[in-house]
């Protein structure tokens, strides 16, 4: 498909349109103590401390071979993802923080995330990240029914997950968020509300709020595919999202982006990344990353990743987009990285900024997908309000089926 838009190369778009200034970083921690029943992540249970010590240096050595890719930019995010990051300790987890520090320029209002399990979310844990910056917690909960986490094949209780939230409290950490996961087999709306009810007790900043899905590769898809497993109804799962949506608003969250609601001036600054399209580097095994216009990600095998890092360690010429490493590399043409603007913006509530848009690649989405925005338009899922093209409050839980139009 050529459309002959004005801007002809992905690199002449970035810098058009500014982005360049803002970078993130993500790192993926790879570990978990056991694996959940709807997870399809890359994560395994660590074999002893050697192995998570061997991991993180690889992943530091993999951080310094790469300090001449951020040059004049500062990083405005990191984010440590899993997996279970929470689970290989302070000590780690500030090993990791520092060479970073050491490695890259970092703004000084930079957002720092940590994933954690309650189980693993300790005062101690703290003690070792709160010096050098931790600002913001990601809590995975997912309900607070003890029942239910069991069928989640959670290992952690509801009295841990208050505990975890009063440490993480007690250390001052200004921004928490919460993971929760609706429409599991069984549930009823009252009993969804009451998981809800009792998460706010708990004063979080932040709540990202997914409907179980059953991925391929998980124990629920297996049971599904065999007939031992059935989703809730749709009637019920819808009536759960608006129940949501209505409950949040009132305790006074804003609901800006499809399954995630924040309080003022608390949303997850690196996942805006993520749905603006903006750049961020990534480093661990299975991390996925965007730069340059290139989308990427590393080879999932953690051994292998670990061990070309203990091979190459005093290489001078060692490489963050090493061809070793990759499991993904494809540069994005400028009609690509525009069809990944409009999937992922709108997922924003309020949308895609047509103005930024233009800016950034010459041209408006309506000069590409009239035909597409004006069918939507007509059947009410979708709607330009000012400056900005999103989804009308009724296309929300059928996103993909307006999203999928603006495939490349």
């Amino acid at each position: 498909m050529n459309h002959n838009f004005p801007i002809k190369s992905m690199q002449e778009a970035v810098m058009r349109e500014g982005c360049a200034v803002k970078l993130g970083l993500y790192i993926h921690i790879p570990f978990c103590r056991s694996k959940c029943s709807y997870c399809a992540f890359v994560s395994a249970a660590p074999r002893d401390d050697q192995e998570m010590d061997r991991y993180v240096n690889a992943v530091m050595t993999h951080i310094r071979a790469s300090s001449n890719m951020a040059r004049n930019r500062e990083l405005s995010t990191i984010f440590f993802g899993g997996g279970t990051p929470s689970l290989i300790g302070g000590k780690r987890l500030a090993l990791l923080l520092e060479c970073i520090f050491e490695t890259f320029s970092i703004a000084d209002n930079v957002e720092i995330t940590l994933e954690a399990n309650p189980e693993s979310a300790t005062a101690e844990l703290f003690q070792h990240l709160t010096p050098l910056g931790l600002n913001r917690v990601s809590l995975g909960v997912q309900s607070m029914h003890d029942e239910e986490l069991k069928q989640l094949g959670r290992i952690h209780s509801v009295a841990t997950v208050e505990r975890a939230a009063s440490a993480i409290r007690e250390a001052g950490i200004p921004n928490v968020s919460m993971d929760l996961i609706f429409a599991l087999p069984g549930q009823t709306v009252r009993r969804w509300e009451d998981t809800l009810q009792k998460i706010l007790r708990l004063t979080p900043d932040h709540l990202s709020v997914y409907g179980l899905s059953f991925e391929e590769g998980t124990l629920f898809h297996r049971l599904n595919q065999k007939g031992r497993l059935e989703p809730v109804l749709d009637e019920t799962y819808v009536r759960m999202y608006n129940r949501t949506r209505d409950l949040l608003t009132t305790y006074g969250f804003w609901h800006y982006e499809i399954s995630n609601w924040s309080r003022p001036d608390r949303e997850c600054r690196h996942n805006l990344i993520y749905w603006n399209q903006d750049e961020y580097l990534a480093f661990g095994a299975a991390a996925h990353g965007l730069f340059d216009g290139i989308r990427h990600a590393f080879i999932s095998e953690k051994e292998t990743y670990v061990r070309f890092h203990e091979q190459h360690q005093k290489q001078r010429d060692r490489l963050y987009f090493n061809p070793e490493l990759l499991a993904e590399y494809k540069r994005l043409d400028v009609e690509e990285m525009a069809s990944d603007v409009m999937i992922y913006g709108l997922r924003l509530i309020k949308g895609v900024s047509i103005d930024r848009f233009i800016n950034r690649f010459g041209y408006s989405p309506r000069d590409r997908w009239q035909e597409a925005i004006d069918k939507f338009e007509r059947q009410n899922l979708l709607e330009q309000k000012e400056e900005y093209l999103r989804l009308t409050p009724q296309a929300l839980l059928i996103s993909n089926e307006v999203l999928q139009y603006f495939l490349d």
